[in-house]
């Protein structure tokens, strides 16, 4: 499903150039959930970004299904990424004038001029729902909890009904047992409707339950294999 050759990524400091990515060859199979661990600083986030084309990469290609996604036009990328990529980072970045089902609705709202509000509305309340928040809809991000906020950013990434979610950090604002109960669902949402997951994280109770383990250690690539996951794959 998703697919990166020789993905580089340099970012120009008065330093210097400093390579985050170095060639990466990695391959995420449709309904896989693959874990992207190491230590801070060396470009998790990064690679995600580009993953989710938030961010273009400096060389090598990002290919979904066969199609360079950094090939197409601008209007054309945008809304693949609208449609395609679900987003949940480490702070949930909801907008807190809006209530929780404002805030899932909004997506369909920016990538669908004239969307049906009603049909919208139905699928956000369905969404929140199903996450247990269906007594929060009209609730605002202040008044709700950390692991309230994340599931609402969680239902707010799935509304628009996306390939894939990449996650970064999700449970590193949360405690220990919000955390879990937060990977949880994840783990369920891919079990269940077999969204592919990339997931960025530091903890080993989240990457040892995937199927894959990205580590990310100096921008190359060595595969072997581990008891715990199927299979082992480090940068």
């Amino acid at each position: 499903m998703i697919e990166t050759k020789g993905l580089q990524k340099t970012f120009k400091h008065p330093a210097g150039e400093l390579n985050v990515l170095k060639g990466i060859d990695l391959r995420i199979e449709d309904g896989e959930m693959v874990a992207v661990v190491g230590a801070s600083g060396v470009g998790k986030s990064t690679l995600l970004h580009i993953l989710g084309t938030l961010d273009r990469p400096s060389g090598g290609t990002v290919l979904f299904d066969g199609i360079d996604v950094f090939k197409l036009p601008e209007k054309a990328l945008t809304d693949f990424r609208n449609r395609q990529v679900g987003f949940v980072f480490q702070f949930h970045h909801l907008l807190p004038e809006f209530t929780a089902l404002e805030n899932v609705m909004m997506p369909g709202f920016l990538a669908r001029p004239g969307v049906d509000r009603a049909r919208l509305k139905t699928q956000a309340e369905k969404l929140l729902a199903e996450l247990g928040l269906a007594g929060r809809a009209c609730h605002r991000p202040g008044e709700m909890s950390g692991g309230e906020q994340q599931r609402v950013a969680v239902a707010r990434a799935l509304v628009q009904n996306p390939s894939v979610i990449l996650a970064d950090e999700p449970t590193g604002n949360l405690d220990t047992r919000t955390g879990k109960e937060l990977f949880d669902l994840l783990y369920r949402l891919n079990a269940q409707k077999g969204i592919t997951f990339v997931i960025a994280t530091h903890d080993k109770g989240i990457s040892g339950r995937c199927g894959r383990i990205v580590s990310m250690t100096d921008g190359r690539i060595d595969v072997t294999e581990n008891g715990l996951a199927p299979r082992i794959v480090e940068i």
